[in-house]
């Protein structure tokens, strides 16, 4: 999560804490109020911290600023503080830090906190027991981040999303003018946040969600240790061989054999479903291939960008070309790709060329006859025969790339 660990402290802040903070004046609640925004955030200051350190920022559920043990130091740490200040108070300045604020705010720091790691563990893998290395998670492992979904996509962002609208809506009714329109777009928000979530859970659960790997139990984003995440490094083995080049074939068709067991939905063509599925990262033939790296931690997305840089000497942080596209200018530029024939070995790349030479799709062979791709009128991964393919795709041909 990134936005709503500040809104879920307050709101639960308000909830638990709802006798005592009715007893405050205006100024105390809000005083307790912006306490427990900061508190909720509070984890989350490790990763400036992390910024001057050799520790990359995305590495920062795994230390020990992150963890159960550090954050019972520093409330032990603030009530401390608290009783100092008490302490050296004169009279008058005692009766603004009177004692019932004192216990507001220690009990405001520790359900922000533990709010917030909570939340972490939620969807997220955390060393919440450091020094223990176990990393836990509640729906990690079931609902987890798809390879080619963005954030919208996921149960986590509609879980901000309704939490932030219902901060929002509670701080609109404590403090604001009554507005009739306002008020009925935050429950519009909220409404429309909560259907949004059913739909991220359901595509979730029909999509494959794989964008880390688990190394001994514990969830690995930097393998070689080069302060690059492994999703963004064009070689994860740190070996001088790009990731597209050091892949093991047998394992590449064991992957998309898997893979294409009939259960994950496809993206096959531009219509609104298509578009729609292919947003919750639904597979396309590109897709299939690029995850089938992937489980080898090998992403084929980091070589392509390098090389679209280069070629076309790119000044910018997004690209404008299509993968595929790449994929198939790649290998034509290394005269790898054979044009005389397709009965090539197993766990090799192929292209499904038109009468004119377009490349009409992509797809892997995994044997003789069955092949991985995804065809139009797919609504689920399967395998394929180039049978298939050559009643798809009358006239077609297929461009086999060739490397060991």
């Amino acid at each position: 999560m990134f936005l709503a660990h500040g809104p879920i402290s307050y709101i639960l802040n308000e909830k638990i804490q709802q006798k005592g903070i009715s007893k405050l004046t205006k100024q105390e609640h809000i005083f307790i109020m912006i306490l427990s925004l900061i508190f909720g955030i509070l984890p989350d200051l490790d990763l400036a911290i992390l910024t001057v350190t050799d520790i990359p920022p995305f590495q920062h559920h795994l230390i020990f600023s992150h963890s159960l043990l550090f954050f019972i130091f520093c409330w032990l740490l603030l009530i401390l503080v608290l009783y100092l200040m008490k302490s050296l108070l004169n009279t008058e300045s005692r009766q603004v830090l009177n004692d019932r604020l004192i216990t507001l705010i220690h009990r405001a720091f520790l359900i922000g906190v533990l709010s917030h790691l909570f939340a972490d563990i939620l969807f997220s893998y955390s060393q919440v027991l450091y020094p223990l290395t176990k990393q836990f998670t509640i729906f990690g492992s079931i609902l987890s981040s798809n390879y080619f979904a963005g954030y919208f996509a996921t149960p986590s962002f509609a879980l901000e999303l309704i939490s932030v609208s219902i901060f929002l809506l509670l701080i609109y009714l404590k403090y604001l003018k009554h507005i009739p329109v306002i008020k009925t777009l935050l429950y519009t928000i909220i409404g429309v946040s909560t259907i949004w979530l059913f739909v991220c859970v359901y595509m979730n659960l029909n999509t494959y969600n794989k964008s880390f790997h688990m190394t001994n139990g514990q969830k690995a984003e930097d393998m070689d240790y080069d302060g690059i995440q492994d999703m963004f490094d064009s070689d994860t083995n740190n070996n001088g061989i790009n990731n597209i080049f050091d892949v093991n074939k047998e394992q590449l068709v064991k992957s998309v054999t898997d893979l294409s067991n009939g259960k994950y939905l496809t993206s096959s063509d531009s219509s609104f479903s298509g578009e729609f599925k292919h947003f919750f990262g639904a597979f396309n033939s590109y897709r299939l291939i690029s995850q089938a790296y992937f489980e080898q931690n090998l992403p084929i997305e980091p070589v392509l960008k390098e090389y679209a840089k280069n070629k076309y000497n790119i000044q910018s942080y997004t690209l404008d070309i299509e993968y595929p596209t790449l994929l198939y200018e790649y290998f034509n530029d290394m005269n790898i790709i054979d044009n005389s024939s397709n009965e090539n070995g197993p766990g090799n790349i192929f292209f499904v060329l038109n009468g004119q030479g377009d490349v009409v799709n992509m797809g892997i062979l995994l044997d003789d006859e069955m092949v991985g791709i995804v065809l139009q009128g797919d609504e689920r991964l399967v395998t394929h025969t180039k049978e298939d393919i050559k009643r798809v795709y009358e006239d077609s041909r297929l461009s086999t790339v060739q490397f060991e």
